[in-house]
């Protein structure tokens, strides 16, 4: 799998592997989402462009969408964490307890088991917030991600 691209591997494996339970419970709280993010959105008329002229009800899209939207939070939560742990690890002896956390959540995340993935990353900052509060010299992981280049959007 490609760590620039999940999402093609996501797309493509999703051909491969019936859907487990676990994203079955995902996909159905995204997809309740839905109707309360499109209510949202036609309150407010001030932006041009309106997705919602755009959607048309089909629950193979949603699951889709809601699968690529699952892998896409998961992968870039692994990056974050990924980066700040090898910034950071090495000066705080605390913080190497959580390397093998994201380690199994990446793989966890190849594997397409979404839900034990996102658990073992609630997990990771969990504990990384228990170390940060026994020593308050210890950045957050936003720290890292805000330090990369955000990128923009058109």
């Amino acid at each position: 799998m490609s760590a620039s691209n999940p999402s093609a591997a996501t797309a493509s494996q999703s051909q491969l592997q019936p859907p487990t339970p676990d994203i079955e419970q995902l996909v159905g709280l995204l997809s309740g989402l839905m109707p309360l993010l499109l209510h949202f959105q036609s309150q407010t008329q001030q932006q041009p462009y309106q997705a919602a002229n755009f959607v048309v009800p089909d629950p193979a899209l949603d699951r889709q969408a809601a699968e690529s939207l699952i892998g896409d939070m998961i992968a870039e939560s692994l990056r974050t964490l990924s980066a700040y742990l090898e910034a950071n690890a090495g000066l705080y002896a605390g913080l190497q307890s959580c390397v093998p956390m994201v380690t199994q959540a990446a793989h966890r995340f190849a594997a397409r088991d979404y839900a034990q993935a996102f658990n073992l990353i609630w997990l990771t900052y969990r504990a990384i917030e228990t170390i940060r509060a026994a020593d308050p010299r210890i950045p957050p992981p936003r720290a890292v991600a805000s330090d990369q280049t955000p990128s923009s959007i058109h």
